[in-house]
């Protein structure tokens, strides 16, 4: 299974979380190792409640490890400080979660627009990526439109042509279609399949959809605070 490490995007190496709680310490996380290959389309796949939000969290730099070692690239995310942390994620790193978290003052565009600011791009270049990147979601025509006057599948179209804002290394999405209904789900993932497929974007999807997952070239399942490859 495993490759030469230069083909990794992502790489996590015995990674541990604990959190304190009033009855103590509770272990989410006992060792968790995973590589995802440049361009693939993998996911994460357990039982509610088992860690794959706090894993995401901490291979995006949300979050950081008690212990263990993750590299985005050839770029060790635990000797980053945190302005730098930030930065590389808003570089680096494409988020798409269960919510869309979309800024509701401001248009689908200027959703879009919001990571390519923070990086310091240049206006018309941002309006220009902007664009492409809803007409790659099939969103162009509610350029102008704000989140509340969007269906819940056009928010997280939206969601997902942010998330590609910065051409990030890899996009973690955690449960993306978790809110929307079967219908509108399965056209989330077949937009998610041909943006893998198209522009070879990394993802790293955690989901409780079988039929996703079962489009994906590597599965890890979750269970007991370690990840097994399926």
């Amino acid at each position: 299974m495993s490759m030469d490490t230069a083909d990794n995007i992502l790489s996590a190496t015995d990674l541990h979380r604990e959190f304190q709680t009033t009855e103590g310490t509770l272990p989410v996380l006992r060792g968790v190792t995973l590589e995802v290959k440049k361009g693939q389309m993998a996911v994460v796949t357990g039982a509610s409640g088992v860690g794959k939000s706090t894993l995401l969290h901490l291979l995006g730099g949300l979050d950081r490890p008690n212990t263990g070692d993750i590299s985005i690239g050839r770029h060790l995310l635990g000797t980053m400080s945190e302005t730098d942390l930030a930065r590389f994620r808003n570089q680096r790193v494409g988020f798409v979660f269960q919510f869309h978290y979309l800024l509701s003052d401001f248009t689908a565009l200027e959703n879009v627009m919001i990571p390519m600011f923070l990086a310091d791009k240049p206006h018309r270049e941002a309006v220009e990526r902007g664009e492409l990147l809803l007409e790659s979601v099939g969103l162009i025509d509610r350029k102008t439109h704000r989140p509340h006057e969007l269906s819940g599948g056009e928010q997280q179209r939206v969601a997902v042509a942010r998330a590609l804002a910065n051409d990030p290394d890899i996009v973690l999405a955690d449960e993306p279609s978790g809110n929307l209904d079967t219908g509108t789900g399965r056209k989330l993932h077949d937009l998610l399949i041909r943006l893998n497929s198209e522009n070879s974007t990394s993802f790293l999807i955690a989901t409780h959809n079988r039929e996703l997952a079962d489009t994906c070239r590597q599965e890890f399942v979750m269970a007991g605070g370690r990840l097994a490859e399926n």
